[in-house]
């Protein structure tokens, strides 16, 4: 969940075809570029449709610089163990892994293809996030994905500590007081439920869909084996309402939304921490079985406040990362 505005390098396609005469023989295939990443380690998904079919059947994750083939290889090794722990692999949603080539042109990973339209798709309809029962259905379309997901277990394992990683990776004002804001949140949040499989960054960009199910889940770089289901949940309501004023002029009412104008950076985030409407309704009862605790409770603002400074620590994108440490120190004071 990054946005960045360098410019990204385009993927060595004749590296990719070379890669894939190792799974589809000399077959002649037709090559889309369908996704790249604008962080500061950036990485294209190519997608390979065998001449005279109409949909892809491989998939190929390419590395444009070291940073992202660390990504690249941390996917792949999360894939596999998920494959060991679930041969279904999330009944059909997530893509399969059938290797990872290191080669001279750089790091590719090979995996079947995730069927569905993107999520973000309905999300940027006109409106769609203005409505209230287009918004329930895809928290509970989210919901029923990671009920899923969650039920894998596996031996519990220690959580980040948050706070010394905002304080690691901004050491100043700001994240001094991220990280006091953080730690603070993180006490009121107390013991959670470990020892589940979780996604690490659940967010409409990460989603396809079919109808109102979720079909398919990409990019498992940050999937964790003994964590929380608490995070993938607020990682999910984070980023929705982070984009809820995209479509917006500045100045304007947010449709659906009282109270919301389109503003400055986060302001929607600033809206839903302030616990009013139905929109804050709809985050707390999606966030609270994770939590074990009512949604009336304000432990689900805790939740969304230790969320951002999850993604102040994990972000690729500097500025992206140095915005959720900056709101998470003021909202949090």
């Amino acid at each position: 969940m990054t946005t960045s505005t360098r410019q990204t390098a385009f993927p060595d396609l004749g590296a990719v075809e070379d890669v894939l005469r190792r799974h589809l023989d000399d077959r002649t295939v037709r090559l889309a570029v369908v996704a790249m990443s604008r962080d500061d380690h950036p990485k294209a998904v190519v997608m390979a449709t065998p001449s005279g079919a109409t949909t892809p059947v491989l998939a190929v994750k390419v590395a444009l610089t070291g940073g992202a083939a660390r990504s690249v290889r941390a996917e792949a090794a999360a894939l596999d163990q998920l494959g060991q722990l679930d041969p279904g692999l999330v009944g059909g949603t997530v893509p399969r892994l059938l290797a990872l080539h290191e080669t001279v042109a750089g790091t590719f990973l090979v995996t079947t293809v995730s069927s569905g339209r993107p999520f973000s798709v309905d999300y940027h309809r006109w409106h769609h996030t203005g409505r209230r029962r287009d918004v329930r259905a895809d928290f509970d379309a989210a919901a029923g994905w990671l009920s899923q997901l969650h039920g894998l277990t596996v031996p519990p394992q220690p959580e980040v500590d948050g706070a010394a990683a905002l304080e690691s990776r901004w050491p100043d004002e700001v994240g001094m007081a991220a990280a006091q804001a953080c730690r603070r949140a993180r006490a009121r949040v107390g013991d959670l439920d470990t020892g589940h499989v979780t996604h690490g960054d659940f967010w409409c960009g990460n989603l396809l869909r079919t109808g109102r199910r979720v079909t398919g889940v990409v990019d498992w770089e940050h999937a964790r084996f003994g964590g929380s289901p608490l995070w993938d949940r607020v990682r999910f309501a984070l980023a929705y309402t982070l984009y809820l004023d995209r479509h917006t002029p500045s100045g304007a009412r947010v449709h659906g939304h009282a109270g919301l104008r389109a503003g400055a950076w986060g302001d929607p985030v600033r809206h839903l921490l302030r616990g009013e409407g139905w929109y804050a309704a709809g985050v707390a009862d999606f966030i609270a079985p994770a939590l074990g605790r009512d949604p009336s409770t304000t432990a689900w603002r805790d939740a969304v406040l230790v969320g951002l400074g999850e993604v102040a620590t994990t972000s690729d994108s500097p500025p992206f990362a140095r915005a959720h440490a900056s709101l998470l120190a003021e909202a949090g004071s």
